[in-house]
């Protein structure tokens, strides 16, 4: 019987010891285990309005983690004429952004719609900083606050963040060509060799970056020693894990609806797990109080809240806002026909109600010079072929309406323009056609005529046509159509 209870005893000490010593195992496990936060997001195009409920999303994360990284991935201005066009424009975005407490962002290509001093502006007041590798100012610019990368020290982990954004054929980002003043780009692909080398001894290197998601892609299959992209300028919803050749791979679609919150783990030293989530920030309840005594006050101003025409129907594609657009400049020029790049248009919707100066402002923040050209039929079509390309979509018109294909190749072909009076477009004739400075400036296309100024804006002449029109119809119009 002692025998027995002697071996109980010995059996029990060893099921204690073997618990203890997993127990302990465990704990050192977990000890060993750091977790790094980064909340992205990406093109909010100055929509101040969702910025109240975003900081709250922010407040309630840092909560929970207080030492989160927060990014945003370029085209923080353009869309809202409250921040474009104040007498400080862009203040109320880089005001925002710091009460917001942004640690860091790239640039985007709508970065410069306002031009380098607009842009140094920008840099002098945010209290965070930039990150591009792939640009240079002109000393003259004395352009503060912009780097190739930052290092973050988050739980004794060392966190390297490269900054890019994206380059045109023309060498230049997608933004007017008069607004680079001193801005020199290359390729990001030529200098990331160099600062992922710089950056060896991290313990986690991302890029942030304004290249689209396809490119991200392409970037992480060519950089696999990158941890993660936090992208942006495509404006795509990224909504599951996306790792490419190791590398993860996010964006958060647009204009502050959502924001992506990446965790990753590390184990001594090194990332063992990459998981992300993407967070709505139109479903979030709360609101952070402070941030939004900012947005209304920002709002306060009665200029842009003039009405200038009644809408009478929704609008719910880019095309229809495209014809008002081209309607406008075509009628009030008296010309043959007008056309607007797709991604010259930057509402996609118009809800049936009186639409105001805010409204001119948003669809078209750029309010380029408009251009007249005396143009062939033929040279038209290499027009519409150009745009496809360049502008990645069919461009917008008036005057005419046309319908296309696309080839294995992604070219449009087999164009057929009606004109206005139902006769088709005449190849060897000549028209009088008007255009944004942006497009005659960026589509390369063959045609002879170098263009004449109108020394009128697209906004003058959208003013100027609703006043006229005061009220409009745009809902069900359509003149693009693909076989």
């Amino acid at each position: 019987m002692k025998q027995l209870v002697k071996l109980t005893l010995v059996a029990c000490a060893s099921v204690l010891l073997f618990s203890a010593c997993k127990t302990q195992e465990m704990k050192t496990r977990e000890e060993a285990e750091q977790k790094i936060y980064v909340v992205s997001t990406n093109d909010m195009h100055a929509n101040i309005d969702n910025f109240p409920k975003m900081a709250g999303l922010i407040d309630s994360l840092r909560s929970v983690h207080p030492d989160l990284l927060l990014f945003g991935a370029g085209d923080n201005r353009s869309g809202n004429p409250i921040n474009d066009r104040c007498d400080e424009p862009g203040h109320p975005m880089c005001e925002l952004m710091n009460a917001v407490g942004f640690d860091l962002s790239t640039f985007g290509n709508h970065e410069w719609d306002g031009g380098p001093i607009a842009l140094r502006n920008v840099l002098t007041w945010a209290k965070f900083p930039f990150v591009c590798a792939n640009v240079t100012f002109d000393d003259t610019l004395r352009m503060p606050n912009v780097y190739p990368y930052r290092i973050f020290e988050r739980n004794g982990l060392k966190i390297g963040v490269i900054g890019g954004i994206q380059v045109g054929v023309n060498g230049l980002p997608d933004f007017h060509p008069k607004n680079a003043g001193g801005s020199h780009f290359v390729s990001l692909n030529e200098v990331l060799p160099k600062y992922i080398e710089e950056l060896k001894d991290c313990n986690a290197v991302f890029l942030l970056s304004h290249c689209g998601f396809e490119d991200d892609c392409e970037t992480a299959a060519k950089f696999p020693q990158l941890d993660a992209i936090f992208g942006g300028h495509s404006h795509t919803r990224v909504e599951k894990k996306q790792i490419v050749d190791g590398v993860l791979v996010t964006q958060a679609e647009s204009k502050v609806k959502y924001v992506t919150l990446s965790t990753f783990t590390f184990r001594n030293g090194k990332i063992v797990d990459k998981e992300m989530q993407l967070l709505s920030i139109k479903n979030f309840p709360k609101r952070n109080a402070e941030v939004q005594k900012m947005v209304n006050k920002f709002n306060s101003d009665p200029y842009f809240c003039t009405v200038v025409a009644n809408n009478l129907t929704p609008v719910k594609s880019y095309e229809s806002l495209g014809c008002l657009m081209t309607d406008a400049i075509r009628y009030t020029l008296d010309a043959d026909m007008s056309f607007q790049n797709p991604g010259g248009v930057r509402y996609d919707t118009l809800s049936a109600r009186p639409m105001t100066i805010k409204d001119i402002f948003a669809l078209d923040p750029f309010d380029n010079e408009i251009i007249a050209f005396t143009l062939s039929g033929q040279e038209i079509i290499n027009l519409m072929q150009s745009c496809f390309v360049t502008d990645h979509g069919p461009i917008y018109c008036s005057g005419c309406s046309y319908t296309y294909k696309v080839n294995d190749k992604g070219e449009m072909t087999d164009i057929e323009v009606t004109l206005e009076n139902g006769k088709p477009l005449d190849l060897n004739a000549k028209y009088n056609i008007v255009m944004n400075s942006y497009m005659s400036s960026v589509f390369n296309y063959k045609h002879e005529d170098a263009g004449r100024s109108t020394f009128r804006t697209s906004n003058d002449l959208m003013m100027e046509y609703l006043s006229k029109h005061p009220e409009i119809n745009y809902g069900k119009v359509s003149r693009v159509s693909e076989k």
